[in-house]
């Protein structure tokens, strides 16, 4: 008995299979496989600036003793009330505190923001311990910056510390879920249809528009392999997904450019849960 093939990855890509009018021709395992294939590669053709399913991050300070030096967190609320001017290190800033809170962009009342790892392409949920907080209690700005606006009897503005050792939903926890990455459009669903099917057909010994360097190993019809060389220059040859390719990677970015700061530290990602 032969060990089960390994799962294929789920990017929650969606795919438009217009273009492939003999689709349903194809066996279920060249299908998923081509699906697979076709989804990997656009998303990494896009320097990984488009698509990818939520991820949930759980933000928190470095050290929840340490009342100042904050850690994915600037304007926490009561800090400076009656202590005059006082150093504060935001986001690897150091600023003199006033006007009873930390105040940026020319604003001097309460701003409480979670930094999270950009980009932010749209928050699925936010939730304290057992409560998933209202949509119109939070905003994204800048990309990255979850922005507090919950009604004015609510003066709590997000969670200093949380406990870590405790799943989600609990008492004393914080999460935030959102797509790390710019949203899939109509345009890019039919990208990705277009590459599963010339796939499907390279699995199947058909003739495809797959450039020279992407060789298949045709096995019971469903087996297939990418050659090192195939997708030279950021590019697939495809006249139709290439086009889209360059609107949403004009550069031919292999990943998403990032500023790192040794003063700010990123927040917990969850990569498994039972």
């Amino acid at each position: 008995m032969t060990d089960p093939a390994p799962l294929l990855p789920d990017l929650c890509w969606p795919i438009d299979l217009a273009c492939c009018s003999n689709w349903d021709e194809y066996a279920p395992e060249v299908q998923n496989r081509a699906t697979s294939l076709a989804t990997s590669v656009l998303r990494a053709l896009t320097g990984y600036r488009v698509g990818g399913c939520p991820v949930t991050v759980r933000p928190c300070r470095e050290n929840c003793a340490q009342p100042f030096l904050l850690t994915g967190y600037t304007g926490e609320p009561g800090l400076g009330g009656g202590l005059g001017l006082q150093p504060v290190n935001v986001a690897g800033t150091w600023i003199n505190m006033g006007c009873g809170c930390v105040a940026k962009d020319c604003s001097c009342t309460q701003v409480c923001e979670v930094l999270l790892p950009p980009p932010v392409g749209a928050v699925s949920s936010v939730q304290i311990g057992v409560t998933v907080l209202p949509e119109t209690w939070y905003r994204v700005d800048d990309g990255n910056k979850l922005v507090w606006q919950g009604p004015p009897d609510v003066t709590e503005c997000w969670p200093l510390c949380q406990d870590m050792s405790a799943p989600v939903g609990e008492s004393g926890t914080f999460a935030v879920t959102y797509l790390h990455g710019l949203p899939v459009d109509g345009l890019g669903a039919y990208a990705a249809g277009v590459m599963a099917c010339e796939f499907a057909k390279a699995c199947s010994g058909q003739k495809c528009r797959l450039p020279s360097g992407v060789t298949s190993i045709v096995r019971q019809g469903i087996s297939m392999t990418v050659g090192g060389s195939g997708f030279t220059e950021g590019r697939t040859g495809i006249i139709e997904v290439d086009a889209w390719l360059r609107t949403v990677n004009p550069n031919m970015l292999v990943q998403s450019s990032r500023v790192w700061s040794p003063d700010l530290v990123q927040p917990r990602v969850m990569t498994w849960s039972p």
